[in-house]
């Protein structure tokens, strides 16, 4: 699902990442950790083509990203769900047209975006919010309308950027049990965190990054 090879990336002339390798494979479960500053919203941003590598290979779904035109950036996201730590809901929009702008922007009809954006919140419980509009949802209804969006063109890949850092322990760990669902499901799920609570909770794939490098690769604790 993921290869990436011999990733440099600098700003300003200092590397963040360096002669990263890695192989992430279909239907896996990753976490991604490591200090403030070590590249981990870098590296997931560079997975779904908002961010080049200065050298270095991308590859995602056998798609070379760091090649794409900026033109075919869209059909390689249609593969790809991601969910933000601060879920960039649009405020004037109700949870439904949240999701449907979503699905509409990636060439479904209205009738089709509207039956499949009612399907995935419907499976998240948020089916009776539908018309609500964020301002007056609680923070795990917030974080559940941002999953609902990235679920609901039924992407291959989920990428998860700090998605527990504005929740508290008990809607962290319904967020992890849905993504585990999703996983189970077929779908390949990376979560960056600096939570360790997440790692502990969940036996699964866990890379550390540091120094630009990945330090440590394996189950945790290390």
């Amino acid at each position: 699902m993921i290869r990436l090879r011999s990733l440099l990336k600098l700003y300003d002339g200092r590397p963040i990442l360096r002669g990263l390798d890695l192989q992430v494979d279909a239907g896996e479960f990753v976490f991604l950790t490591g200090p403030s500053g070590a590249g981990k919203t870098t590296l997931l941003k560079m997975l779904y083509g908002a961010e080049r590598p200065t050298e270095g290979e991308v590859w995602v779904a056998h798609r070379r990203v760091d090649a794409l035109k900026h033109r075919e950036l869209p059909m390689l996201r249609r593969k790809i769900g991601v969910i933000f730590q601060d879920f960039k809901l649009l405020s004037h929009r109700t949870v439904l047209e949240n999701i449907t702008f979503v699905l509409r922007f990636h060439g479904l009809s209205s009738r089709e975006a509207h039956k499949r954006a009612y399907q995935v919140l419907r499976r998240l419980g948020l089916h009776h919010r539908q018309s609500a509009l964020p301002e007056v949802l609680s923070g795990g209804e917030q974080q559940r309308v941002a999953i609902a969006r990235a679920l609901a063109y039924q992407p291959r890949l989920i990428l998860a950027d700090e998605p527990t850092g504005n929740l508290d322990a008990d809607l962290a760990a319904e967020l992890l049990s849905l993504l585990c669902d999703i996983n189970y499901q077929g779908a390949t799920v990376i979560v960056a965190t600096h939570d360790h609570s997440l790692l502990e909770a969940l036996p699964a794939r866990t890379l550390v990054l540091g120094h630009g490098r990945i330090e440590y690769d394996g189950s945790w604790p290390p």
